[in-house]
């Protein structure tokens, strides 16, 4: 048979643009073709950069339903290829067999549009869909997408070989394991349906890595994602944070390949030109004396590569030998996974097994040795107040750690999602095209909606101009003015792209200017660095409002350094009598400052004086403890 796997296109709010090498349909189709069939790979994220606001006309009843949510922002995005794309390459394929990728719940809506696009473009094919979706919520999906006929749940390269020749002959696939579908259709014998109408089996066993067939990377062209490839060295996490769904889709058993076979995989890339990796292990550090054998070995064979962990890593069994290694073997770019810096929240997220110290520790090791890490917070987990986020900011930046936020969303499938249930926070029937990252549809007890929201912008914010916070909570200078503050931020800004000129940004803005119109502060963003570019939406005349994200960061700014709290109006053009053309001028107006975002700062400043205190102390025994050895040495 002819099969077709196809990784759909992505709409929502916001998107991490970048294409990712799809390594598990290259692990599929390499399982497809060991049982005899023929395989083409379709990424329609890779296919096409038509990425575009989408058009009111456009609009789904669920793209309604999550701008009706949103506390702030007004527009929908969408990237890959449309449909017109999707359907010539579905019938120029020709496919027996359409395999769709559903990795996210949040996007569902564009993997059941490509279930039916494949349906009209190739009648008589089978449609399945895998992927952490349909693993997690199987009955929802055969409910509402009825041109589907088979899930694939988990793993599916045990799964598949079986799955395509048992369909491939006609016969029964009831109890194969590995696989849902509905009663009474050709796939059963069932002389009466069954209770709930669906034949679902999952797994009882777990594929050992190293006995599945190499990825078929000969159907991927990596210069479609900037010859970055990604590597797959281990499956599974013993670990079960709270907010995690990796245990559905890959078992909580720690499965790992050969540290030998892994660089045997690298050294073949390398010999073909590719010298740059993305390691996205459930959980690589995992086991430390393999980490130690694999960075060995790389660098026995002086292969000379780029590497980096985008799933992050922990740092419960680093050492310095090992960030050493880790360095020395091409590690370059890596973030170290705490999600907060209390320790009660950590217990409560069961990952009591980190902390801010060993965070800290692990940090210093990297970075010392030119690794490019941050860390990574949370923000809105369930029963998590405005104070608790500010400490978990002031924590990290007066200890000069790195950091980036991710705003809370219940995964369906993890345990805070049924925790979310408990406290009434959403219910079973909650549509989720709602848990999309950036929709903030899921209040805490403590927040609301649009507090959630603001406070994800204000971690965000001060990640993204650390020196310019530590310098403005300080206060040596006192309590700046709105203009003066306007102008630290941009002088901070215009030093920080002069030293880092190829840095990434943490938030989609660069102020470069600001000036008083009509006794109004005005501030000058670049246009290279706000939201829309930053998604590659370069036309964007008739919805300047999609740069809302980019307003409220060089607002919030403005609001801690001033101890008020301002809105930042984007204009349609600069005002006639300016110097300064082109660009994004905002307008800052001063507001009525909301009592969560007074709780904010005082939490705020009040534990980074006290945090910032400590650290310096520390930092200077440190350095007189190094003096004194080195001396004696």
């Amino acid at each position: 048979m002819k099969i077709l796997l196809l990784k759909p296109p992505i709409r929502g709010f916001a998107h991490e643009i970048g294409r990712h090498y799809p390594i598990g349909l290259a692990y599929l189709a390499a399982a497809i073709r060991s049982a005899g069939h023929t395989v083409t790979i379709y990424d329609a994220l890779a296919a096409s950069d038509e990425n575009r606001i989408v058009q009111e006309e456009e609009y789904t009843e669920r793209d309604r339903l999550k701008l009706k949510s949103h506390p702030r922002w007004s527009h929908l995005l969408t990237w890959g290829s449309g449909r017109a794309d999707m359907e010539r390459e579905i019938v120029a394929r020709a496919p027996d067999v359409v395999g769709i990728s559903c990795m996210f719940s949040p996007f569902y809506e564009t993997a059941y549009e490509a279930a039916e696009l494949a349906k009209r473009a190739a009648p008589n094919a089978l449609v399945l869909m895998g992927g952490q979706h349909p693993t997690v919520a199987p009955h929802r999906v055969l409910q509402q997408c009825p041109t589907v006929d088979v899930l694939v749940l988990g793993e599916g390269e045990q799964t598949l070989p079986i799955l395509l020749n048992k369909l491939e002959r006609g016969e029964n696939i009831a109890g194969l394991e590995g696989v849902a579908f509905r009663c009474g259709r050709a796939f059963c014998r069932c002389a009466v349906r069954t209770p709930n109408g669906i034949h679902l089996t999952r797994r009882g066993t777990w594929a050992e890595l190293d006995k599945i067939a190499p990825p078929a990377n000969d159907l991927i062209d990596a210069s479609n994602y900037g010859n970055v490839v990604t590597l797959i060295t281990s499956r599974g996490c013993p670990f079960s944070c709270s907010f995690c769904t990796v245990h559905a889709v890959v078992g909580k058993r720690f499965r790992s390949r050969s540290s030998v076979d892994v660089v045997d995989e690298i050294e073949r890339y390398v010999a073909a030109g590719i010298r740059s990796f993305a390691i996205e292990d459930d959980n690589f550090t995992f086991s430390v004396p393999r980490v130690v054998e694999i960075c060995e070995e790389i660098i026995r064979r002086d292969l000379k590569v780029w590497l980096s962990l985008p799933n992050g890593m922990t740092v419960v069994k680093l050492n310095e030998r090992v960030a050493d290694l880790m360095a020395r073997a091409g590690f370059r770019a890596l973030f170290l996974g705490l999600e907060s810096t209390d320790d009660q929240r950590l217990r409560e997220i069961d990952k009591r097994f980190t902390s801010l110290g060993k965070v800290r520790e692990g940090y210093r090791w990297l970075t010392e040795r030119g690794v490019d890490v941050a860390a990574s917070l949370i923000v809105g987990l369930p029963g998590q107040g405005i104070g608790e986020i500010a400490r978990d900011v002031a924590r990290l930046l007066a200890t000069e750690i790195r950091f980036w936020s991710n705003p809370f969303y219940p995964i369906p499938g993890s345990p805070d999602f049924q925790t979310c249930i408990d406290q009434r926070l959403i219910t079973e029937s909650t549509d989720y095209v709602l848990f999309d990252q950036y929709n903030f549809a899921t209040p805490t007890s403590t927040l609301t909606q649009e507090e959630l929201y603001f406070a994800w912008v204000l971690t965000q914010t001060i990640s993204h101009w650390p020196e310019f916070f530590r310098a403005i909570l300080c206060r040596d200078a006192g309590v700046p003015d709105l203009l003066q503050a306007a102008a630290m931020l941009v002088d901070n800004t215009i030093a920080n792209r002069a030293q880092n000129p190829d840095a990434k940004l943490e938030c989609p803005a660069e102020p470069c200017a600001s000036y008083l119109h009509e006794e109004t502060v005005h501030v000058v963003v670049r246009e290279e660095s706000c939201f829309a570019f930053a998604n590659r939406i370069f036309d964007y005349s008739q919805n300047i409002e999609l740069n809302r994200y980019t307003a409220d960061v060089v607002a919030m700014a403005l609001s801690v350094a001033c101890r008020k709290w301002f809105e930042a109006r984007i204009l349609p053009r600069p005002p006639q009598d300016t110097p300064i053309v082109g660009q994004i001028h905002l307008q800052i107006r001063e507001q009525a400052m909301p009592s969560v975002f007074c709780e904010f700062i005082d939490q705020l400043e009040s534990c980074f004086m006290a945090t910032r205190s400590e650290y310096l102390r520390v930092s200077a025994e440190g350095a007189q403890e190094t003096v004194a050895t080195e001396q004696c040495t």
